[in-house]
């Protein structure tokens, strides 16, 4: 049961990264284009003020203007919330595994770094707790009270992984991979982007993306070929004068068999994001620098 936990998470986190930049939509954006056309043209007939629906944005212009914004941003910090079921099936036998996560996640643009801190909690099967600094100088994790020094091929890695996925830019330009799916609305301060996303093409849009993030590995990969993706259901939420991102949710659910068990997950990804330009930097503390490992 830890093996299948394990491998799914690490393939459900590249997933759930990864899902939150696939909202692009044509019909979306044309529903959106013909509302604002709408509402104009009533503005011109009537030579009143446009009414709060012609602010609304269509697809493409919200992408644009959100990844425009975001592109300025020097850091932000991420709150994220992770919530699984699995469910594993053999024969008469049948185990359920509930696994909830939080992360915290403070990120500066240049030079290129990151802390963040993640609490996983796995029922019966105990708790995890990492604490982590990925900066030039190297990765440093701590775990079970312990600091350790990952390779430096490994920082490198990750870097390039990074800079090519992690900010919230670069999830709006993966937003463009999707068509005819996606649709904005306005809800209160926001504009907010969302997609219902099924059928076959999810697998292969998912490994695509997991391409370009540098997020693919063997082990996942092999997992990610084995899923049958029913169902990823996605919104994306900025604010309405900044266009700056504030929350995104991902929702999956999917099965899988293999090696004669019959393998479900229902997952959940809730992320919030705050203090814009807040963080001067992210520096090692000099206890990590001294006793890891």
């Amino acid at each position: 049961m830890k093996k299948w936990t394990a491998a799914l998470l690490g393939a459900i986190l590249v997933l759930g990264i990864t899902a939150c930049g696939k909202e692009k939509a044509a019909d979306g954006g044309e529903a959106n284009g013909a509302a604002n056309g709408s509402a104009n043209q009533a503005v011109a007939e009537t030579g009143t003020n446009a009414p709060a629906e012609a602010a609304v944005p269509t697809v493409d212009e919200m992408i644009q203007k959100a990844t425009e914004a975001s592109e300025k941003l020097k850091s932000f910090s991420m709150d994220a919330k992770v919530n699984q079921n699995i469910v594993i099936a053999q024969g008469d036998q049948k185990q359920e595994q509930k696994v909830d996560m939080t992360m915290k996640i403070d990120m500066v643009k240049d030079p290129l770094a990151m802390y963040q801190i993640m609490d996983m909690n796995m029922g019966e099967q105990g708790s995890q707790n990492v604490e982590q600094y990925i900066t030039q100088e190297g990765i440093y994790s701590k775990m079970n009270g312990a600091w350790v020094k990952l390779p430096d091929e490994t920082r490198d890695e990750l870097l390039a992984s990074m800079e090519q996925s992690a900010s919230p830019e670069a999830q709006l330009k993966q937003f463009k991979s999707i068509a005819n799916e996606a649709k904005v609305v306005e809800e209160g301060d926001e504009f907010v982007l969302s997609a219902d996303l099924s059928g076959d093409g999810l697998k292969e849009l998912a490994k695509s993306l997991m391409s370009q993030s540098g997020g693919e590995n063997e082990q996942t990969a092999a997992m990610l070929e084995q899923m049958d993706i029913k169902n990823i259901k996605i919104s994306y939420a900025v604010n309405k004068e900044t266009f700056l991102p504030s929350k995104s949710t991902v929702a999956m659910a999917m099965n899988m068999d293999v090696e004669g068990q019959s393998v479900s997950l229902d997952m959940t990804m809730d992320s919030t994001i705050s203090k814009y330009d807040e963080i001067d930097k992210i520096e090692i503390p000099q206890e990590a620098l001294d006793s890891a490992q």
